[in-house]
C-alpha cells in the first residue's frame, strides 16, 4: 500500500517521495493519475462468516457427500452429529429448491458464548455455526435441537443465494463466483431471512413461525397501527430493528404456502434468480402465486399475512407501566426480602444497565453498566450477574460477577462459561455452557442430549425447578435439591416453556406459549403450577407476558412487548382460571447416519480462486493496462488474500498487487502486501514520455486485545518503497527530467491504538469515551545518508449530554491531531480539506478521503510543513428516526442528525512560530444513515463550511459545499 504523506486517496502528482521532480522543458503538460486500488483486506472478505472462530491451532474436517465440516478435535462427537444434521437439511431443501453448485464448507465454532449462524456464498459457499444453544433468547427458543434449527436456517441461505439463472448464470460461467453476480443477493432482507425462517419451521419441529415472539412483534405493530410494509420490513434501526425481516418475511411466506401452494416458494426463488432487474420482488411473487390475477398482489396479500390480532383478554387489575421503549427484555428479579427489584434497562441510546428500584416507591436505588447476554439472580443481598466479555482476542465468554449495591462490583470467574445464575435458600444454580449443550451446576436429572433454559432453587433451597428441552419435548421439571433421580415433569409441551420462578410462599410460576392458529405461534402467558389442579393462568395480556416476578403482596412484575419495544409492568394476578392443557410434543426423528471421511484441515479447497473480474486502467501515454482481479478466504479464516495483475502491450509493461492476511498465529495477525504501479509524469515538448514506476512492499504483525467497550492494538511493520523512472523513446533522463532519480527507501513503522467508548443502536456517534492512535515511521534512503522520521497522533473525545428530546443523545466530540517530520528527506505534512470515513468495496478499493489533519472550508494541502496541528469541536444532534424505504425503490433512510462544527489548524516548519488558527472554519452538516440495495448501510454527510480566515494560498474565501462519507472520528 502506498503510504502518502497524508494518506489521501492515493492521488499523486509530479511531486514524488518528498523531492520535487522538474522537467526541463517549460511547455510540459501534466496529468494527475488516480490509482484508487487499495488493499483493505477485511473490507473485501470479512463478511458475515468471517472472524467468528479462532483460526489458529488444530482443526479437523469431516467429508460428507455435500459438506466439509470443520471442527476442533475436542468436540468431534458434536461435529459427527452436525454432519448428519447438515445432510438431513440438505435432503429436505433439495426436494424443494435447486441444490447449490459446490460442496459447502461448514465451520463449527465454540469461541463465542452466543447462539448464531453466519453464511456467505462469495467467494464460495461457507457457513459458520456457533454451537452454544440459546438460554435467554425468547426469539430462538422454539427449537427441537439447536443444531437442527440453525443448520436448516443457514443452509437455506446457501440454496437461495447460490441460485443464478439466465443472464446471471452466463456471467458466472465466464467470471466465476464474482461479487455482484448473485441475483438473489439483491433481494430485501425480509425475503432472505423470511425464507430461512419459513424453511427452518417447515423442516424441524420448532422454528420461529411456531414461536410466540414473532407473533408478539407483529401483533404489537398491528395494535398500534404501525404494521410495516414490504418496503419497511428491513434492517432499520427503529424497533423492532433486526427482528423485523425475520418476523414479517417468515409469516408472509408461511401465508403464501398455506393459501396458495407449497410450490409457490421454490417457484419464487427460481423466478428471482433469472430476472434481469434483481431488486424486483412483487412482480415475481404475483406471477408465481396468482398468475397475474387482477387484484391479487404483494401489497394486497401482505396485510393478511403479517397482522395477527392480539389475544383475547386484558391486563390484570391495577396495571401500570414502570418502564417502556426498551430494546432488551427487562427481566425483573425480586430480592429475597421483597424490598428491591433488579431489571435490565436498555433503551438503545447508550450502554445497557442493570437497574435497582425499591418495591414500594419504585424509586431508583442504584444502577451498573453491563455488557451483552446479561442474566442475573439474587443470592441473599447480593445480585449474581452473568454477562459476556472478551477473554482473548477471539473468545467471548459468559462469566459471573457479584454486585452488592453500596459495596461494589466484583468479577468472580474468568472463562467459566456460566449463564442464568439463580439463587435460593443459600444455593446458587447456573448453567455451564458446553459445545452444543448446557449443563446445570447443581445435581439435576440426567437426560441425554437435553438443553436447559434455567434452573431455579426454591426460597428454602430444598427443591429445584427447571425448564428442559429434550428433542423438542419442552418440560417444566421439579425435584428435591439433593435427589434429582426422583424428578417429576409437571408440564410437557410442544411449544416453549420458559422463565420458572418461585413465589415467596413456595408456589412455582412459569411462562408457556398458547397454541396459535394453524402452525403459527400464539402468545406467551404466565401460569402457576398446583399439584391438585395443574397449570392455571395468571395473566391474559393481549400481547403476551413474560419473565414474571412475584411480589410479597401477591402482585407481579412482568415484561411485555409493544410497538415501541419492551415494557416492564406491574399488575395484580388474575383470579385462578381453569387449568390449561398444552400441545403434545411431536415425535422426534434423529438425523440418519451418513458416510463420513475424516482428514486434517486443508485450507486450499475454500481458499483457491473462485472468480476473476476484468480490470482496465488507462494511464495515458504510460500505457493502457488490461487484466483481472481475484480474492479468496479459507473456511476457518486462516488466510485471506486479494490480488490483481494488468498488462500493457504498447509499451510492454505490467502492474499489479497482492496482499494476504493470516490469522494462523491467532495473535498477532500477519499481513503482507506488495505492489508495482505505473503512473504518468509528463510529456516533453519533443514528445518524450516520462513515467514513474513505484514498487512498494510491507510485512506487518498486529497484536490486539479487546474488552466489551475497549480495544488496544499494536502493529509493527517493515516497509519498502522503490521508485524508478522511464522515458519513451529511450533517452537520458538527466536531459529531460533532472529530478527523476531512482530511489529506494527501507524502513518500518509502529502504530499504537487505544479506544474505549460506548456505542448503541440509536446513537449518532461514539459516546462517553475516547479513541487515540499514534504512528512512528522511519525511512532510510539506500545509497545515501538521507533519512526521515515521522510521528503522527490523533485523539478523539466523546461525551453525551442531555438535550432536546429525540431518538438518541446529543454528543459533543473533540478531535486533536498533531504530527512532525524530520530528516534530510524533507517529508512534508498537509493541513486542510474535508476528511471522511471510508466505504470499503470489493477488490481492495475504498471510497472516501481520510485525512489526518483536516480543516473543512479549505482545499486539501492548503498548508504544508514539517509540523502540523489541527483541532475540531463538533456537536452532534439527533433529528429523526426514519426507518423507511423510498416507496418501492431499494433505497431508504434510517436516521438523520446534525453536526455543528468548528475546525482550526496550522502547518509550519521548524524555526517558525505556529499560528494554530491560521486555518479556521465553522459549518453545519446534515448526516444520516441511509440504505442502498434495500439493506446495505451507507453513512453520508452533506455539509457547508465557511472559512473564517483568508486562504494562505491567496485564493478567495468561499463557502464550501461538500458531500462526504461517514465521519472519521
Amino acid at each position: 500500500m502506498r503510504d502518502d504523506p497524508n494518506a489521501e486517496c492515493g492521488v499523486r502528482n509530479a511531486e514524488s517521495k518528498g523531492k520535487v521532480v522538474r522537467l526541463t522543458t517549460p511547455t510540459l503538460t501534466f496529468r494527475i493519475p488516480h490509482f484508487a486500488f487499495r488493499i483493505l483486506f477485511l473490507a473485501l472478505l470479512a463478511g458475515p462468516a468471517a472472524a467468528q472462530v479462532d483460526p489458529s491451532g488444530s482443526w479437523r474436517t469431516l467429508h460428507t457427500p455435500h459438506f466439509r465440516v470443520h471442527f476442533r478435535p475436542v468436540y468431534r462427537e458434536l461435529a459427527l452429529l452436525e454432519a448428519r444434521e447438515a445432510e438431513r437439511a440438505y435432503g429436505f431443501l433439495a426436494a424443494e429448491l435447486h441444490p447449490p453448485r459446490q460442496v459447502v464448507d461448514l465451520t463449527l465454532g465454540d469461541d463465542i458464548d452466543a447462539s448464531n449462524g453466519f453464511t456467505t456464498v462469495f467467494p464460495s459457499s461457507q457457513i459458520t455455526i456457533l454451537a452454544s444453544p440459546p438460554v435467554n433468547d425468547p426469539g430462538l427458543l422454539p427449537y427441537d435441537t439447536w443444531l437442527r434449527l440453525v443448520t436448516t436456517h443457514e443452509l437455506t441461505h446457501v440454496f437461495h443465494l447460490d441460485r443464478a439463472r439466465s443472464f446471471w448464470g452466463v456471467l458466472q460461467r465466464v467470471f466465476g463466483r464474482a461479487p455482484g453476480l448473485f441475483p438473489n443477493e439483491y433481494q430485501p432482507s425480509w425475503v432472505t431471512e423470511g425464507l430461512a425462517v419459513y424453511y427452518e419451521s417447515k423442516f424441524t419441529n420448532g422454528g420461529r413461525v411456531r414461536g410466540s415472539f414473532h407473533t408478539q412483534l407483529l401483533a404489537a405493530d398491528y395494535a398500534a397501527g404501525a404494521s410495516r410494509s414490504p418496503g419497511d420490513a428491513l434492517l432499520f434501526t427503529r424497533w423492532p430493528g433486526g427482528f423485523a425481516p425475520y418476523g414479517y418475511g417468515s409469516r408472509f411466506f408461511h401465508y403464501l404456502a398455506e393459501t396458495a401452494s407449497d410450490s409457490v416458494v421454490p417457484r419464487f426463488v427460481e423466478a428471482t434468480a433469472a430476472q434481469l432487474i434483481p431488486f424486483r420482488v412483487g412482480r415475481q411473487l404475483d406471477r408465481v402465486t396468482w398468475g397475474g390475477e387482477r387484484g391479487r398482489t404483494l401489497a394486497a396479500a401482505w396485510p393478511a399475512a403479517t397482522r395477527p390480532a392480539p389475544a383475547r383478554g386484558e391486563s390484570g387489575p391495577g396495571m401500570r407501566v414502570l418502564d417502556s421503549l426498551l430494546r432488551a427484555e427487562p427481566v425483573p428479579a425480586v430480592s429475597p426480602d421483597g424490598r428491591r427489584v433488579a431489571y435490565l434497562r436498555d433503551d438503545g441510546k447508550g450502554a445497557s444497565e442493570l437497574r435497582l428500584i425499591q418495591v414500594g416507591t419504585l424509586r431508583r436505588i442504584a444502577s451498573h453498566e453491563v455488557n451483552g447476554n446479561v442474566t442475573y439472580g439474587w443470592l441473599g443481598d447480593t445480585l449474581v450477574v452473568a454477562q459476556l466479555d472478551y477473554t482473548s482476542r477471539w473468545r467471548v465468554r459468559s462469566d459471573l460477577y457479584r454486585w452488592r449495591p453500596g459495596s461494589g462490583w466484583r468479577r468472580v470467574t474468568r472463562g467459566a462459561r456460566l449463564a442464568q445464575p439463580r439463587g435460593g435458600g443459600g444455593r446458587l444454580a447456573a448453567l455451564a455452557l458446553r459445545p452444543g449443550a448446557d449443563v446445570p451446576t447443581v445435581p439435576a436429572p440426567d437426560t441425554a442430549g437435553a438443553t436447559w433454559e434455567a434452573v431455579v432453587p426454591s426460597p428454602d433451597g430444598r427443591r429445584m425447578a427447571g425448564v428442559r428441552n429434550a428433542a423438542g419435548h419442552w418440560a417444566l421439571v421439579r425435584w428435591p435439591a439433593d435427589s434429582p433421580g426422583v424428578a417429576v415433569a409437571l408440564v410437557t409441551s410442544r411449544s416453549a416453556v420458559t422463565d420458572p420462578v418461585w413465589t415467596p410462599g413456595g408456589e412455582l410460576w412459569f411462562v408457556a406459549d398458547q397454541p396459535g392458529s394453524g402452525a403459527r405461534g400464539g402468545f406467551p402467558q404466565v401460569y402457576r403450577w398446583r399439584d391438585a389442579s395443574g397449570a392455571e393462568p395468571l395473566t391474559a395480556e393481549p400481547l403476551g407476558a413474560r419473565a414474571p416476578a412475584p411480589l410479597p403482596d401477591g402482585t407481579l412484575l412482568y415484561a411485555t412487548l409493544t410497538a415501541g419495544g419492551w415494557e416492564l409492568r406491574h399488575a395484580a394476578a388474575l383470579p385462578a382460571g381453569a387449568p390449561v392443557a398444552f400441545p403434545t410434543p411431536l415425535p422426534f426423528e434423529p438425523a440418519p447416519a451418513v458416510p463420513v471421511r475424516e482428514t486434517g484441515y486443508a485450507p486450499w479447497p475454500s481458499l483457491r480462486p473462485h472468480f476473476w473480474v476484468p480490470l482496465f486502467l488507462d494511464v495515458g501515454a504510460t500505457g493502457r493496462f488490461f487484466g483481472g482481479a481475484t480474492a479468496g478466504r479459507d473456511a476457518v479464516g486462516r488466510f485471506e488474500y486479494v490480488g490483481w495483475g494488468l498488462l500493457s502491450g504498447e509499451p510492454l509493461r505490467a502492474t499489479g498487487s497482492f496482499g494476504v492476511l493470516s490469522g494462523i498465529l491467532a495473535n498477532p495477525t500477519l499481513d503482507l502486501w506488495a505492489s508495482s504501479d505505473w503512473s504518468y509524469v509528463g510529456t516533453s515538448a519533443t514528445g518524450i514520455v516520462v513515467s514513474e514506476r513505484d514498487r512498494d512492499a510491507a510485512l506487518g504483525a498486529s497484536f490486539v486485545t479487546r474488552r466489551w467497550h475497549s480495544v488496544a492494538s499494536v502493529r509493527v511493520a517493515a516497509e519498502y518503497e522503490g521508485t524508478r523512472f522511464a522515458a519513451l523513446p529511450e533517452t537520458s533522463l538527466a536531459t529531460v527530467c533532472p529530478g527523476c532519480d531512482a530511489q529506494d527507501l527501507v524502513g518500518g513503522s509502529v502504530t499504537l491504538a487505544l479506544a474505549h467508548f460506548v456505542s448503541a443502536p440509536l446513537a449518532v456517534s461514539r459516546q462517553d469515551g475516547f479513541a487515540w492512535s499514534a504512528t512512528y515511521r522511519r525511512r532510510e534512503e539506500q545509497g545515501s545518508g538521507r533519512w526521515s522520521n515521522e510521528v503522527r497522533s490523533r485523539l478523539g473525545l466523546y461525551r453525551h449530554f442531555a438535550g432536546p428530546s429525540g431518538f438518541g443523545r446529543p454528543v459533543l466530540a473533540l478531535r486533536l491531531a498533531a504530527g512532525a517530520t524530520g530528516g534530510p528527506l524533507n517529508r512534508l505534512l498537509n493541513a486542510g480539506g474535508v476528511s471522511s470515513g471510508t466505504l470499503d468495496v470489493v477488490f481492495g478499493s475504498s471510497l472516501g478521503a481520510t485525512r489526518t489533519f483536516p480543516v473543512r472550508g479549505y482545499g486539501n494541502g492548503e498548508l504544508r510543513g514539517r509540523r502540523v496541528a489541527t483541532g475540531t469541536v463538533e456537536y452532534r444532534l439527533p433529528l429523526a428516526l426514519v426507518g423507511r424505504s423510498l416507496g418501492h425503490l431499494p433505497f431508504g433512510a434510517d436516521k438523520l442528525w446534525l453536526n455543528l462544527f468548528s475546525d482550526a489548524g496550522d502547518a509550519w516548519n521548524p524555526g517558525a512560530a505556529p499560528q494554530l488558527t491560521r486555518l479556521r472554519s465553522a459549518g453545519l452538516e446534515l448526516a444520516g444513515d441511509v440504505t442502498v440495495s434495500y439493506d446495505f448501510p451507507l453513512q453520508l454527510r452533506l455539509g457547508v463550511a465557511e472559512p473564517l480566515a483568508d486562504p494562505p494560498s491567496g485564493g478567495a474565501r468561499r463557502l464550501q459545499v461538500y458531500l462526504a462519507l461517514a465521519s472519521d472520528f
